[in-house]
C-alpha cells in the first residue's frame, strides 16, 4: 500500500511512545486520548490530534488501538459516534491491547461486515520496548493483510511475528507470554522475601541471581523495582496483570486444561488487588508476600 494515514487511539504508557515512533517513521498519525496531557505530549513529536474517536478514524487507512480492556475497545469502536462509524471499507484496524480471544473474534467479525479488516496484534516489551521501538508484536491475520501492514508494525516493534491466519491467534500467543510474566513476577517476590527471612541482603541477592541460572527478564525488571519500592507511578499496573491472567485462567478452564501455577498466581494477584493496589506497579506483589510471611516492610 502507499503510505497509509494512521489513526491512533489510546495514548497511555505504551500507546504514547508507539504513536510517536510511527510519526518519526514518517507516517501521518492522527491520535486521540481522553487524557489531554497525553495528547499534548505526542503533538510535540509531530502527531496531529483528533477531537474524538470518530474524528481520528475519519479518512484513516489504518486505525491502531492501544486501550485498557475489552470494554474500552468496544466503546472506542462501536458506541454511537465512535470510530467504526467513520472507517471506510478497505481500512484496517490493528488491535494492540491484550484482550480476550472471544472479544477479538467478535470485533473482527463485526468489522468485516462493513468491509474493514482486523489484525490481532498484542505486544510485549513494556514501556522500555515501546519507547525504543523494540516491542515484540504477535499478529493474527490473513497472510496478505499481515504482509501489507508490516511497515506499520515494524515502526513500533523489532520482533514482528505472524502467529496465524485468524483474529484471536495473537491473543493466544500473548496469553502464553502473560502466564510466564505473572508466574515469574510472583516467584520473584516470593524469592526476595524468603531471602530477607534468611538474613540475606536483597541487593546482593538481586545481583547474584542476575548473573545466575535463576535469572529472567521479569526478575531483572520487576525485581529491581521491588527492591527500590518503585511502585508508583506504575510502569505496569497491577490491574493489567489481574486482567491478563484472568484471560489465561478462563481459556484454560474452557479447555479443561490443568493450570496449577497460573491458577495459584491468579489468586495472589486478586489478593493484592483486594488490598486496593490495582493502580500501583505490579511489583507491589512483594508487599503481599511480606504480609503473608509476617514481615511487612513499612518503607513507601
Amino acid at each position: 500500500m502507499s503510505q497509509p494515514r494512521i489513526a491512533f487511539i489510546g495514548l497511555g504508557v505504551m500507546g504514547r511512545p508507539m504513536a510517536i515512533n510511527l510519526a518519526k517513521a514518517g507516517f501521518d498519525v492522527r491520535a486521540y486520548d481522553i487524557n489531554p496531557a497525553s495528547v499534548e505530549m505526542v503533538v510535540k513529536e509531530g502527531v496531529t490530534t483528533a477531537t474524538d474517536p470518530e474524528d481520528a478514524a475519519r479518512d484513516a487507512d489504518v486505525l491502531i488501538t492501544m486501550v485498557v480492556n475489552d470494554a474500552q475497545m468496544r466503546s472506542v469502536l462501536f458506541e454511537p459516534g465512535h470510530a467504526a462509524t467513520a472507517l471506510k471499507p478497505g481500512a484496517t484496524v490493528i488491535g494492540m491491547s491484550t484482550m480476550s480471544r472471544a472479544t477479538v473474534i467478535e470485533i473482527a467479525a463485526k468489522l468485516a461486515e462493513q468491509g474493514v479488516g482486523y489484525i490481532d496484534a498484542p505486544v510485549s516489551g513494556g514501556e522500555v520496548g515501546a519507547q525504543a521501538g523494540t516491542l515484540s508484536i504477535m499478529a493474527g491475520a490473513p497472510s496478505e493483510v499481515f504482509e501489507e501492514h508490516l511497515p506499520v508494525l515494524r515502526a513500533m516493534g523489532k520482533n514482528v511475528y505472524h502467529i496465524g491466519e485468524a483474529a484471536g491467534d495473537g491473543q493466544a500467543m500473548k496469553m502464553i507470554n502473560q502466564l510466564l510474566v505473572c508466574v515469574h513476577n510472583a516467584v520473584a517476590a516470593e524469592a526476595l522475601v524468603f531471602a530477607e527471612a534468611l538474613k540475606l541482603d536483597p541487593k546482593m541477592v538481586f545481583e547474584i541471581i542476575s548473573n545466575s541460572a535463576g535469572n529472567s527478564w521479569i526478575f531483572q525488571n520487576r525485581g529491581a523495582r521491588m527492591i527500590s519500592r518503585d511502585f508508583e507511578p506504575p510502569k505496569s499496573a497491577l490491574a493489567i496483570l489481574v486482567k491478563d491472567l484472568g484471560f489465561v485462567v478462563d481459556a484454560a478452564d474452557a479447555l479443561a486444561f490443568p493450570l496449577p501455577l497460573g491458577s495459584a498466581a491468579h489468586q495472589l494477584y486478586k489478593s493484592a488487588a483486594a488490598q486496593g493496589w490495582t493502580q500501583l506497579d505490579d511489583s507491589i506483589l512483594i508487599r503481599l508476600m511480606e504480609q503473608m510471611a509476617g514481615t511487612p516492610n513499612d518503607r513507601p
